[in-house]
């Protein structure tokens, strides 16, 4: 007996020698860079500040959009399946705390019988003898080290659905602004494109008149017709634009596909002053995407012990507790009160395949702690490319600036030049082309800025803070369809 004792203190401290407990958490150290290589100048200067709680796309004045976004972060399907994702990880979190607590079930016991020839009191006149009973039993199996490392993986699984959907109203932010950007940039495209096929149509009845008294060529008649139908196929193009920007829109404003209220004027929008310079490095602690990597990785250390610690003794505690009669009672202590306690602990001898869950733990340790280490390496690329593409952008847009205000000069001389006769009427409509075509792509260039101002505060991890809850709705809320 001494000898078997003396086995099992031997095998625990082998094994508490190789992981007691599993391995503790660290977290892994990242050589990072303190600023970023791509800067922009015409910007304000937030430094320090947290993103997560700016209403960043309040700097554009837009009350429809800030409608709109609100709209969102309160009724978007994927946000609120996002939070019945938290409810579910709360809820075996929940089930995993209540490891530490007894289960306790209730117990019901009648039997009868009829004894011939005895005379026991506690029979009845029939000579039937009537046995009953009524307890609670509660029943205790615990591996205190299992439930420790278990609570601590649910804990990390709770964040990372937390994160998750932090992650989820990032998203939905952006594409809300991006949206809604799209949308007020076509309706202007259209009025622009609808200009320039006016003017066009204008040249080539012009040209056609022109070709028949032979002061133009069919080369140049032709070119003037095909130019003509390219731009007219495009305000199809643009006006189902328009169409699925709606609809995109009012689906994630959990609505049926209609139309959504906006801003009247594309060139009303600003461009300038709402980005921030001087950003530490600390902004990418502020994305979900981070931080859910990081929960992973914690998870997934925990997992290990959770494996590990099967190898430990596992306590059980049975003890019915009740009241009953006296055939009940006699049967366990001669009472009508009884209480019954069995205390054992069972510890695994020999089972190998514990160690391959071990293993297995270890592995998906090893992929958590690459793919946090990727998801950081990723977030600074991400920032950087988003600083250099609005840079570039405002580069290429002050250029075209350029060439749209010397078109419009060119135009104006042009239009001066023909009410004073020096200019024919198709020279003057050229003219007007030419900025009919610069406004287009000044228009264009705009957008760009605009989705990469977006993506930007997107890599920032911008504005997902304001009023979030984890709290789901209630079924059958007004804002649900």
């Amino acid at each position: 007996m001494k000898i078997n004792k003396f086995c099992l203190i031997l095998l625990t401290v082998a094994l508490s020698g190789c992981a007691l407990y599993g391995p503790q958490y660290n977290k892994p150290k990242i050589n990072v860079e303190s600023g970023w290589s791509s800067q922009y100048p015409l910007t304000i200067v937030e430094s320090g500040t947290d993103l997560s709680y700016k209403a960043w796309w309040g700097k554009f004045n837009d009350s429809q959009l800030n409608t709109l976004i609100e709209s969102a972060l309160i009724s978007n399907n994927n946000i609120q399946m996002a939070i019945g994702n938290i409810v579910q990880a709360q809820g075996y979190l929940q089930q995993i705390k209540m490891g530490w607590v007894p289960v306790v079930g209730g117990q019901a016991v009648y039997s009868s019988s009829r004894l011939i020839g005895n005379s026991n009191n506690d029979m009845n006149s029939t000579g039937l003898s009537n046995n009953y009973g009524l307890g609670l039993v509660p029943s205790y199996s615990l591996n205190i080290f299992q439930q420790l490392r278990s609570q601590e993986a649910a804990d990390a699984s709770l964040m990372s659905a937390i994160y998750t959907k932090n992650a989820t109203r990032l998203s939905i932010i952006g594409q809300v602004v991006g949206g809604y950007f799209t949308l007020v940039a076509q309706d202007y495209l259209l009025v622009l494109q609808k200009e320039l096929v006016e003017d066009l149509n204008q040249r080539l009845e012009l040209g056609k008149s022109q070709y028949k008294l032979g002061y133009i060529s069919l080369v140049t008649l032709q070119d003037y017709e095909q130019q003509y139908y390219v731009a007219k196929a495009q305000i199809p193009v643009i006006q189902n634009n328009i169409v699925q920007s709606q609809n995109t829109l009012r689906v994630l404003t959990n609505q049926n596909p209609g139309s959504v209220k906006r801003k009247d004027n594309f060139d009303d929008i600003k461009i300038d002053q709402v980005v921030p310079i001087n950003l530490p490095s600390e902004v990418l602690k502020n994305r979900p995407d981070i931080m859910q990597a990081e929960e992973q990785l914690k998870q997934a250390n925990a997992n290990i012990g959770v494996a590990t610690s099967l190898f430990f003794p596992t306590i059980s505690l049975t003890s019915p507790i009740g009241l009953s009669s006296n055939q009940l009672g006699d049967l366990f202590s001669g009472s009508t009160n009884f209480w019954q306690t069995q205390l054992q602990a069972t510890m695994p001898f020999l089972n190998l395949s514990y160690l391959g869950q071990i293993k297995g733990a270890k592995g998906a340790y090893y992929n958590a702690y690459y793919n946090y280490i990727n998801a950081v390496r990723v977030a600074f690329k991400q920032i950087d490319d988003s600083l250099s593409a609005h840079a570039r952008l405002a580069d290429s847009y002050d250029l075209q600036k350029s060439q749209f205000n010397s078109a419009k000069l060119a135009y104006s001389l042009g239009n001066q030049r023909y009410r004073d006769g020096a200019d024919s009427y198709l020279t003057m409509l050229s003219y007007k082309i030419v900025l009919d075509n610069a406004g287009i792509s000044l228009a264009d260039l705009k957008l760009q800025q605009l989705q990469a101002i977006v993506t930007l505060y997107q890599n920032l991890a911008g504005g997902y803070n304001i009023g979030n809850t984890n709290e789901p709705k209630k079924f059958g809320d007004s804002h649900d369809a």
